[in-house]
Parts: C-alpha cells; sequence; structure tokens
C-alpha cells in the first residue's frame, strides 16, 4: 500500500518545477539586467569625471579634446550612442560634464515589459585648477 503512495507523488517534482521555473528565470535575469545596468552608471561617471578632470586641469573652454576624453572611456566600456555636454560655469569657475545613454536589456521580451529602455546618466562636476 505504501508504494502505490509514493509512485503516485513522483509527477509532483515535476509540475511544482514547472510553476517554479517562470519565476525563478525572471528573477535570475532581473538580478543580471541589474547589475548590468549598475555597471553602466558607474562606467558614465567614470567617463564624465575623466572628461571634467581633464577639462578642468587645462581650463580652456574647448571642449573638443575633452570629449575625445569621455568617448574613449565609454568606447572602452563598450557603451554606443551616449550624449555627451560640457558646460563651462564661468560664475563658480567650473566644468560640468553629462553623459547619458539608453540601457537596452539584453534579455529581449522576457523583461521589456519590466524594464524596456532606460535612460542612464552620469555627471562630474570640477572646479578650475590655477
Amino acid at each position: 500500500m505504501r508504494i502505490s503512495f509514493i509512485k503516485e507523488r513522483k509527477g509532483q517534482s515535476l509540475i511544482e518545477f514547472a510553476l517554479v521555473l517562470p519565476i525563478l528565470l525572471l528573477v535570475l535575469f532581473g538580478i543580471t539586467e541589474f547589475g548590468r545596468a549598475i555597471m553602466t552608471v558607474n562606467m558614465l561617471h567614470t567617463a564624465a569625471r575623466e572628461g571634467a578632470r581633464y577639462a578642468a586641469v587645462r581650463a580652456v573652454s574647448d571642449s573638443t579634446s575633452a570629449v575625445a576624453k569621455v568617448q574613449d572611456v565609454l568606447d572602452a566600456a563598450s557603451i554606443k550612442n551616449s550624449t555627451i555636454d560640457i558646460e563651462y560655469l564661468e560664475a563658480e569657475k567650473a566644468v560640468r560634464v553629462r553623459v547619458t545613454t539608453d540601457f537596452k536589456v539584453l534579455t529581449g521580451k522576457l523583461l521589456d515589459p519590466f524594464m524596456g529602455t532606460i535612460t542612464l546618466k552620469g555627471e562630474t562636476v570640477m572646479r578650475h585648477e590655477g
């Protein structure tokens, strides 16, 4: 009698796994995409800091070289389609660098309803040296 009861429960594990697997995958992919987004924001801040440092040390209102520095960092991090804004604040004797990009999830249709495309931003303000 006991043996037949155990045989009847073998399919239960398969059904439970089938019910839990989509939720588990959603959480796993969500954690992965959230980690990628944090890394991207970190790289945007790093690129903005490099550009602001370059512009602050030179204290010249020529933003072409600073944009090139920012673009070098973004290229090294494989961040494409970003917008770089450099603003010289004469009253504060400082420079502000903003870098924005659209973050797209890699998991495609799975997380698009939850995340889709997110605009991420990195910004740094540094005073001119000298």
